[in-house]
């Protein structure tokens, strides 16, 4: 599970927003560092009930994480490889013009706009599945000292 700690700053409705710190495992992924600052912002259903100031557990499953960093970064990749890999097998059946390596490179460049177009047209399908949402877990008291969440402790 990717664990966090962190205060609710607003309540919209049935969400709260949640500023949490990012820890070690955020600054080795990098996916979400919109902003050169150590806070971020998470816009979470309020199932708790937590009112503004009080601190709360956000949980967001491994395999959710692992599955989205999947989809952003493995994709792409795979359509650049196959597309220099399909420059290569078209050349050797129906030899291009030009060098075989500059059809490479443009045919994997091309898939990967492409494939990266693709991601982003179906964010709103990703947006949709609750299983890319984190969750409020718990409220955390202020006089809890946590240290098993995402691999760092919390002192307040």
């Amino acid at each position: 599970m990717m664990d966090q700690i962190g205060r609710v700053v607003a309540l919209q409705g049935d969400y709260a927003v949640v500023e949490v710190e990012r820890n070690r495992a955020c600054a080795k992924c990098g996916i979400c560092h919109m902003g050169r600052t150590d806070k971020m912002f998470l816009e979470v259903k309020n199932v708790l009930g937590a009112d503004v100031g009080k601190r709360v557990l956000i949980e967001m499953g491994k395999s959710s994480v692992l599955m989205a960093g999947s989809i952003v970064y493995l994709l792409p990749l795979l359509g650049l490889i196959a597309g220099v890999g399909l420059a290569y097998l078209v050349n050797a059946f129906y030899p291009l013009p030009g060098s075989p390596d500059w059809w490479g490179i443009g045919a994997g460049f091309a898939l990967f706009v492409l494939t990266l177009a693709g991601i982003r047209l179906s964010e709103p399908a990703f947006r949709r599945n609750p299983r890319f949402y984190p969750a409020m877990v718990r409220i955390v008291e202020d006089f809890e000292e946590i240290t098993d969440y995402c691999g760092r402790e919390e002192h307040e």
